[in-house]
């Protein structure tokens, strides 16, 4: 298929490599409660009859419940993951097999194999109830590097004991959300530390957020290193990784995706939002049929590094779509507007909120950045026109608080049995055998309190304003 094509090209442009690889997952959905029944006679003879069958939807997977996109006996399953429920509420279910994790490794570090390679060391921050977690850890198993289990939602590994990791291992890798990197760089220099100097982090492997390539050149800078982009989702594991220019590409290996206009099922045109359709290709334990994602993407023309797989951006969620001033945004694009104003400020921290009538963007900079707000105005013109925008310049620790972050609770193995004849802690109680809070000085706590009665002033205020503009409205 040509690069024009609304669909993702084959691994070779042979269409009839990819109809065999869609047989063999509609062969293998057939097991499942979810597909058994409407893939009973299903033939497809060439891939338009393949186009024709029914999206798989979310609440298909809903309906059938926990193991309804199981295809093979549990026996055969190593692992079983579910969405966060943070778009609908509700979580979908996935199981996968040994190869499923391990096919889905294999193909990442065969993409970048400067990145993991034998002696690499791997700080995997993704959190372990993702698969992408469990992917690093099996790179590394598979003799890319040396990985170091570090899940960011817990509170065993908080940023400042990661930070720390980093720096005492020499670790060349960090793997997470895209927030992670700025996250250590802000308590990097808290500790004094210069981020490109002292610490050996080089290779940034981002994904579960929208990381367009301002903060992708914000991070490199900060950092001296380099950003890649991952794409996947709980229900279809991999989907794609970035190049060197930054284009995030599907691997065609691994799924068969389709592009269809935001309101029909007609195929949407390359640079058009669309709904991204995805079929999985060799997934045994969870096989998906067409699956609508729920992902906004948008098609990119052949990519300049010469890649022929098809490369995309992913716009957001279909629900998180933002109506303002008769425009429509995506995540993506308010978050790129964003980072693009706070560069113009020297800050990589920022937060937007959506009012009726404007967007308001808060950055988080030194005094001295005032000077440059015309530049930070001038860059949300580039990316948003003439849509109503005011920034607002906080002071530090305002919208990312690494005083707070540092201030993560130790958590240790649970203990019934404390000595209270020995020194060290004297405990009464299992919860206190388990967790313990850092104390916390008067200096500091006048400082969290005035940090919170800030917070609480600016909140009253914008909640005001939109009482107002909804009165205004009706």
């Amino acid at each position: 298929m040509s690069g024009s094509s609304p669909y993702s090209p084959s691994t070779s442009g042979n269409a009839s490599k990819v109809l065999d690889a869609l047989r063999g997952t509609l062969d293998g959905a057939r097991h499942s409660a979810l597909y058994a029944d409407r893939l009973r006679d299903v033939e497809v003879p060439d891939l338009d009859a393949f186009r024709k069958l029914p999206l798989t939807t979310r609440a298909d997977l809903q309906n059938a419940g926990l193991s309804g996109t199981r295809a093979v006996p549990i026996e055969q399953i190593c692992h079983y993951g579910e969405t966060s429920g943070t778009t609908d509420g509700q979580s979908n279910s996935t199981w996968l097999t040994a190869e499923d994790l391990a096919g889905n490794a294999r193909t990442i570090a065969a993409r970048h194999p400067e990145i993991f390679a034998p002696g690499k060391i791997l700080l995997n921050r993704f959190p372990f109830m993702a698969a992408p977690a469990h992917l690093i850890q099996l790179i590394a198993q598979q003799g890319g590097g040396v990985s170091i289990p570090a899940g960011n939602i817990n509170w065993d590994v908080p940023f400042p004991r990661a930070l720390e990791l980093a720096e005492r291992t020499g670790a060349n890798v960090l793997a997470g959300f895209p927030l992670e990197p700025v996250i250590l760089a802000q308590l990097a220099r808290a500790r004094g530390l210069d981020p490109a100097k002292d610490i050996a982090l080089d290779t940034f492997f981002l994904g579960g957020a929208a990381l367009p390539p301002v903060l992708q050149r914000r991070i490199e800078r900060i950092w001296n290193g380099r950003v890649i982009e991952l794409y996947g989702s709980t229900e279809t594991m991999l989907l794609g990784t970035a190049c060197a220019d930054r284009t995030l590409h599907l691997e065609p290996d691994v799924v068969y995706c389709e592009f269809l206009q935001l309101h029909s099922d007609e195929p949407a045109a390359e640079g058009e939002a669309a709904r991204l359709i995805v079929t999985t290709l060799g997934l045994e334990g969870s096989p998906l049929v067409r699956l609508e994602t729920g992902d906004i993407v948008r098609k990119l023309p052949p990519c300049s590094c010469g890649d022929a797989r098809t490369g995309i951006i992913v716009l957001g969620r279909d629900g998180d779509a933002v109506s303002l001033a008769g425009q429509t945004l995506y995540p993506y694009e308010i978050i790129e507007a964003a980072a693009a104003a706070a560069d113009a400020l020297d800050s990589s921290v920022f937060f937007n909120v959506v009012m009726p009538d404007h967007l308001l963007v808060r950055i988080e900079a030194e005094d001295e950045a005032a000077a440059h707000l015309p530049a930070a105005y001038e860059a949300l013109r580039s990316h948003l026109g003439d849509l109503p925008v005011e920034v607002e310049i906080t002071p530090t620790n305002t919208l990312l608080d690494v005083e707070h972050l540092g201030r993560s609770p130790s958590v240790y193995k649970p203990i019934l049995v404390s000595d209270w004849t020995k020194p060290g802690r004297q405990l009464i109680s299992v919860s206190q055998g388990m967790m313990e809070w850092p104390s916390l000085g008067l200096g500091e706590a006048l400082r969290w309190l005035s940090r919170g009665v800030r917070g609480a002033i600016r909140r009253r205020r914008l909640q005001r304003e939109l009482r107002v503009a909804d009165k205004e409205g009706r």
